[in-house]
């Protein structure tokens, strides 16, 4: 395989005075789930699948699965890397919206998958259009691919195109694979739809990323018992065993789930509050409001490119955002809304300072 460069996640380790670039809220100490850890615990990973406890905690999440419908993975990167090696073969075709986080798609390109898109409309609050869906499937349509929420707008489906796109790949023989990294940030404190009530053929991937924990890197496949067990014997080869730390933290931040949920949209609001305000002073600036996530991603009017911007905005205001163009949109910018402390409002007077200078010229 020749896989090219993952662009965001090499950009999001630049320096910077104030950090905005990421797609994640606050982080969370150990201590505020799990103050104490037993030295008497074996430095061992469990079952390869994952343990008991940690798969009943995500049946209380996603009501109406079983264990048999569960595998834990080291994060949701994991998780979208053996689902992809498990279902695609070169010479599939490989049905994804855009915008995007670009890692599924970019393992798809490298297997020697032909990817097309279909567009969320940003004059229509980012939603897709159902029948251009319809219009690119086509009989090597193997996965049809959409976060939800989704990375970068913060658009949310409706359960009826939920309903509706699982209806297409149900139709076309076709896997309909929900990032679902985001459940849990939902503004309205209703969970985003999902497929698994739509289809066989849905699967969705997450972790406890977005609760405010990156480090233990544990994630999950959920689908139909036939393709989960395929999916482990994928992961046989790739991580075998995930981390038995992690699995223990992850299993104490799902217990006390719906405290960290809160916890986390009291930041979100906040700092959504602060980017919708500053964006109506703006003329130079325009958004469509999430309804869920960690990102803001503004649409701007100044004739330079979203990576030279952010380029420029790094090194003379030391502030780092991520450009648009990484998720497939020109002339926008994703601003992390999951920061404390004041940063985003210092931030964007920085980035109104730059966009001052550029309109001057």
């Amino acid at each position: 395989m020749r896989i090219k460069p993952f662009r965001l996640e090499r950009w999001l380790l630049r320096n910077a005075e104030l950090d905005l670039g990421g797609g994640g809220v606050s982080k969370l100490r150990l201590g505020d789930v799990l103050p104490s850890l037993d030295p008497d615990t074996l430095m061992k990973y469990g079952r390869t699948d994952g343990s008991d406890e940690l798969k009943e905690k995500l049946m209380e999440w996603f009501p109406g699965i079983e264990p048999e419908n569960i595998l834990i993975t080291s994060g949701t990167s994991e998780a979208n890397l053996i689902l992809n090696l498990t279902v695609l073969e070169s010479g599939d075709h490989y049905l994804t919206e855009n915008p995007q986080y670009e890692q599924t798609t970019g393992l798809a390109k490298a297997m020697g998958v032909k990817v097309d898109e279909f567009q969320l409309r940003e004059d229509d609050a980012w939603r897709p259009d159902i029948e251009e869906i319809k219009e690119k499937i086509n009989p090597q349509t193997r996965v049809i691919f959409l976060d939800n929420p989704n990375n970068p707008t913060g658009a949310v489906l409706t359960r009826d195109e939920m309903k509706a796109i699982s209806e297409i790949a149900e139709d076309a023989g076709a896997y309909l694979h929900c990032d679902n990294a985001l459940r849990g940030s939902e503004l309205n404190g209703e969970p985003a739809s999902t497929p698994l009530k739509f289809t066989e053929r849905g699967v969705v991937t997450g972790s406890v990323s977005k609760l405010g924990a990156t480090s233990p890197r544990i994630g999950w496949i959920i689908g139909e018992p036939s393709l989960i067990e395929r999916c482990w014997v994928m992961k046989d080869y790739t991580t075998l065993g995930h981390s038995g730390l992690g699995e223990a933290v992850a299993i104490a931040i799902l217990g006390k789930r719906e405290q960290l949920i809160e916890r986390n949209l009291q930041i979100s609001r906040t700092n959504l509050k602060t980017l919708g305000e500053w964006v109506k002073k703006r003329l130079d600036f325009d958004w469509r409001q999430p309804d869920a996530g960690f990102t803001g991603f503004p649409k701007y009017e100044h004739g330079i490119g979203s990576e030279e911007l952010c380029e420029r905005l790094l090194t003379e205001k030391g502030v780092l955002l991520s450009p648009g163009s990484f998720f497939g949109k020109e002339q926008h910018l994703r601003i992390n809304t999951g920061s404390r402390g004041g940063a985003l409002a210092e931030a964007l007077s920085r980035l109104g300072g730059l966009a001052d200078g550029l309109s001057m010229r």
